[in-house]
């Protein structure tokens, strides 16, 4: 893997888009889970986020995924963005994805685009991290210093 091969002037997309990146970021596994849908798993992290962190903005990003590449270009929109931005003081930010079974109950998995775009975010600083189960988000945002309260 070449840590160069980012150009992080125009969204952080990868100069070299053949080369399959390992994440560089926290992937949470899905051991012992109930086989949820990746939208259950969202509002199940954010009804939680409500209750247990109420301080803390929760919110999702526009990603290219259900827009035409032509629309989602003008938007301005790109591939890969992780689901969810969590916002908390004094001026913190985390980027979380969260992914859930399918109807056939296999796992979901990052793309390459979510990959490019995670190891990119992670390699200028930010924290960044993928999760099954909401209450191991919970865990990785408190070990960040995110003000949520206990519970399981």
């Amino acid at each position: 893997m070449n840590d160069m091969s980012f150009a992080y002037m125009d969204g952080l997309q990868s100069d070299n888009l053949s080369a399959r990146e390992e994440p560089l970021f926290p992937v949470f596994g899905y051991a012992g889970l109930v086989k949820m849908p990746e939208i259950d798993r969202q509002q199940q992290f954010r009804n939680l986020m409500r209750a247990l962190a109420p301080g803390v903005m929760v919110f999702a990003n526009a990603n290219a995924g259900k827009r035409s590449r032509a629309t989602a270009r003008k938007e301005g929109i790109m591939a890969g963005v992780f689901d969810m931005t969590i916002c908390w003081k004094p001026r913190r930010s985390a980027y979380l994805e969260a992914k859930g079974f399918d109807k056939s109950g296999r796992a979901g998995r990052l793309s390459d685009p979510q990959i490019r775009w995670g190891n990119g975010m992670h390699r200028i600083g930010h924290d960044v991290a993928c999760f099954y189960d909401p209450f191991h988000a919970l865990d990785w945002l408190r070990s960040l210093g995110c003000e949520v309260r206990g519970a399981r």
